[in-house]
């Protein structure tokens, strides 16, 4: 049914939709939000006039403020309106308001009405920043144009151009808020267009610090032309985004969701599927950091823009460093405006002196730096002068993040290396990656700068004196930039990048030595945490295959310290207590071998191990289980853990199951199981785990020579009720293998609420590869797919179901990722190197990758 105002909630939603499609695809979003105001404009004028017919009502003034007053009313967004009375009516408005008010909710209308006289708005105005802004948006649409023009007259000469540092002061303190909400990582990866870093918000803050301080409409008068073209073409990319959230969502929606992605992409003229979400995203973050940039240093210059007379005393206190540049007040001057065109080489000179002296670069500084980048030529990064300048920016190692961030801010970086201009804005698809490959090849960089300042002392002490003692922390601080610079280009990333910052190296006039390392460290920049992550660290042969492909020590420690970064810098939840402990184990072993230079076998002690038994055990019981302990299990064991599962071992005539276990830390534990072995007994222990949610982290599967199970599990509950959950975990098992209760009775039990969210995320496609040549004993196959309810029994029931014996198992989780490495054999012991059999297992596990 039509409302008072002849239209319904329906018709209201064709008429946006017949605006949106009306236009053609070359005008900017701006011209959709234009029309789309306009329309509301006369809805809101009718609604008004149709209230002033109804009730008797003072002279008022009708007025659209916030976006609607600026006439950048997206689909959904709320509608501000304000009537402006004369105080002595002030009693007389709540019908008028209530007449106005009801027919634009009948249509669905998020509207609100404030009433104020010219004085309580200039009186708020004053101490409200909320307020302030609202009328800085302000605009006319309705009754007596008179109360309009004296408001925005006294409000221009009274409230607007005063107090601007403290305007700008309430404006930053209500954007830390913000900040924190929309910092967590789910925003980076789902980002909210309206409030987020570098969203429109963002944008409007800019805008009425501009309009205060410089008494200005004109955002773009105080920037130079290609700066602000660019930033223009960033905000209508964002409001292209803002409109078909609401749009898609019929509501007020600007969280960039990646169901809405998905949708969104192809309607921007970007390929269908994930190269189209990638290609779009990674605009959505250049335009989202040009905004941000934007806002940060229009705040920066109405926060910290000395008075005449502070300027004064500075004058006298500048301290000048060369003929180009002085500092004062802990900022950074150009002497000479044209100074950069004169000598490009002096842009490298002014972040080294901003190192140097630990300050910040003034704004008329910055953008003399962005005017001088087309000056950034060949000849300039061929410069012996510049590069030295830039590798001892790396080499000194304080500040560097900074320096680095601020050449990225300005564009300098991609100028200088033109090569990093393709990994800007870059994002992968997944719920891992955070950041853009840019932005995370930085946070690297600084995560080495905080290790070396000390910051992780006190938590990794040795990779701490690892990066102190390097000679050549440039080439680290360097190759830790570049590492991923192969993903702007199709193929290996690793390999393309090695060949990428071969050639940089050359350019820079690095000598060969230097390059090598370079291209060894970003071709091989994921084989540490992929040995680590991936294989049985009590398999010599691994640790032997690692050290071969490492070749020295150098290597050695410079590939510890890139991975460290490379893992910490990717997101706050990548780098965990297990990893580290995982890559500190390789890296000692690998250690011991070049220092000692033995075979891996020796340091197998398999012999002092039955040594030491003979003393710490009775004649009859070690002569009762010794012959049956396999060497893998002596080999992976101490004499005294030996002892202990002896003792549990000899329990077993009276219990179906012994488990125990000590906790590693508050959220993880060591799990050691004594049972006798049984048919499927890993998928039995793995479906246990997963109904009391416990996440395997990695498992040493033994079956003794006389059919005891004895195997080693450690896992983690991040909800911190570690203790609870494997006392449960311990009953249900003991319950399934004494054939009380069957384990598909628990699992179709289990519920799937607050486990995996219900909603669109990016697919992981599932992969699996069966390796005959990194063991001589065991098949290793890697498994790779989308994380599920239950993913993990169906894969080791399917492995079971083949016929596979589980020896050790390593599990990670990476965002929606599931990588999952298994040594297995067949049932007579041997590798499975049947080809048939082998594509027949890849087969079975592909399948049970993808739920039904």
């Amino acid at each position: 049914m039509p409302s008072d105002l002849g239209l319904t909630k329906n018709g209201l939603a064709d008429i946006r939709n017949q605006i949106a499609q009306g236009l053609p695809a070359h005008f900017p979003p701006r011209e959709f939000l234009r029309q789309h105001s306009d329309m509301m404009d006369g809805l809101v004028r009718k609604a008004f006039q149709a209230a002033r017919a109804k009730v008797p009502s003072p002279s008022v003034c009708l007025m659209a403020i916030g976006g609607y007053g600026r006439a950048e009313l997206a689909p959904y967004s709320d509608i501000d309106l304000l009537l402006l009375y004369s105080p002595s009516n002030k009693n007389e408005l709540s019908p008028l308001a209530e007449q106005i008010l009801y027919p634009l909710w009948d249509l669905g209308l998020d509207v609100s009405c404030s009433s104020r006289s010219i004085d309580e708005c200039l009186k708020m105005a004053c101490s409200d920043a909320q307020v302030k802004t609202g009328l800085i948006d302000g605009r006319y649409l309705d009754g007596e144009y008179e109360f309009f023009r004296n408001l925005y007259g006294l409000f221009t000469k009274k409230v607007l151009h005063r107090r601007v540092q403290s305007f700008a002061e309430a404006l930053a303190q209500e954007v830390h808020p913000r900040r924190q909400k929309y910092e967590d990582p789910a925003y980076v990866l789902e980002p909210n267009i309206k409030e987020g870093e570098g969203g429109l918000r963002d944008f409007q803050v800019g805008r009425w610090i501009i309009r205060a301080k410089y008494k200005t409409d004109r955002w773009d008068s105080i920037l130079f032309p290609d700066h602000s073209r660019m930033l223009d073409k960033s905000i209508q990319f964002l409001w292209a985004i803002r409109n078909h959230l609401h749009l898609l969502s019929g509501r007020r929606q600007d969280d960039l969701t990646f169901e809405l992605q998905e949708k969104i992409a192809p309607l921007l003229g970007f390929p269908m599927g994930t190269k189209g979400v990638e290609e779009m995203m990674r605009q959505y973050h250049l335009s989202a950091r040009g905004i941000s940039n934007f806002f940060h240093d229009i705040l920066d210059r109405a926060l910290y823009e000395p008075s005449a007379f502070r300027k004064m005393i500075f004058f006298f206190q500048r301290k000048r460093i060369d003929e180009n540049f002085e500092i004062a007040h802990g900022e950074l001057h150009l002497l000479d405006p044209v100074a950069f065109k004169k000598d490009p080489s002096q842009v490298m000179t002014l972040f080294q002196h901003g190192q140097a002296y630990q300050a910040k670069l003034d704004f008329r500084t910055e953008e003399a730096v962005m005017e001088a980048l087309p000056f950034i030529d060949d000849r300039f990064r061929a410069s012996q002068k510049v590069n030295q300048a830039f590798l001892s920016i790396l080499r000194k190692g304080e500040g560097v993040d900074r320096a680095l961030k601020k050449m990225h801010e300005l564009g300098f970086l991609s100028n200088y290396l033109p090569e990093f201009s393709e990994i800007e804005g870059k994002v992968h698809y997944d719920l891992y990656h955070v950041h853009p490959v840019d932005i995370h090849s930085i946070l690297a960089v600084e995560e080495l700068g905080r290790l070396r300042d000390g910051y992780y002392q006190k938590d990794y002490p040795l990779l701490t004196s690892l990066i102190r003692e390097i000679e050549k922390p440039d080439i680290l601080f360097l190759t830790t930039l570049l590492h991923d610079i192969g993903k702007g280009k199709q193929g290996d990333h690793p390999s393309v990048g090695a060949d990428m910052v071969n050639r940089i190296g050359w350019r820079m006039g690095l000598p060969v030595e230097d390059r090598g390392l370079m291209d060894f460290l970003v071709r091989h920049h994921l084989l540490m945490l992929e040995t680590a992550f991936r294989r049985n660290l009590h398999d010599e042969q691994a640790i032997l295959r690692f050290a071969n492909e490492t070749g020295n020590p150098v290597r050695l420690k410079m590939l510890y310290l890139l991975t460290f970064a490379d893992i910490k810098a990717v997101g706050p939840e990548a780098w965990t207590s297990w990893k580290n402990s995982l890559l500190m184990e390789l890296f000692l072993k690998t250690s011991h071998f070049f220092e000692k230079g033995d075979e891996p076998q020796s340091f197998l002690k398999m012999g002092e191990t039955v040594a030491q038994l003979r003393q710490s055990l009775p004649r009859e019981t070690l002569s009762h289980y010794a012959e049956h302990l396999p060497d893998r299990y002596l080999s992976t064991y101490s004499s005294g853990e030996i002892s202990y599962h002896i003792g549990m071992a000899q329990s077993l005539d009276k219990e179906v199951l012994l488990a125990e276990w000590s906790r590693e830390e508050e959220v993880r534990a060591r799990v050691t199981i004594c049972t006798k072995d049984r048919y499927g007994l890993f998928s039995k222990i793995a479906g246990s785990m997963f109904v009391n949610r416990l996440n395997i982290l990695e498992a040493q599967i033994h079956t003794w020579g006389n059919g005891v199970a004895l195997d080693t599990f450690y896992v983690e509950d991040p909800t911190g009720e570690i203790e609870r959950r494997l006392q449960q975990f311990k009953k249900d098992l003991k319950e399934i293998l004494s054939g009380k209760i069957s384990l598909k009775l628990l699992l179709s039990q289990r519920e799937e609420s607050g486990w995996i969210q219900k909603k669109v995320i990016p697919k992981v496609t599932g992969e699996t590869k069966v390796n005959n040549q990194d063991s001589d004993f065991y098949t290793i196959i890697e498994i790779t797919g989308e994380d599920r309810l239950g993913v993990l029994y169906e894969i080791t029931q399917a492995l079971t179901d083949c016929g596979c014996n589980i020896h050790f198992a390593r599990i990670s989780t990476l965002g929606n990722r599931v990588v999952d490495v298994f040594y297995v054999q067949d049932e007579w012991g041997e590798k499975i190197v049947e080809p048939e059999k082998a594509n027949h297992l890849k087969q079975l596990l592909l399948n049970r990758l993808t739920p039904l």
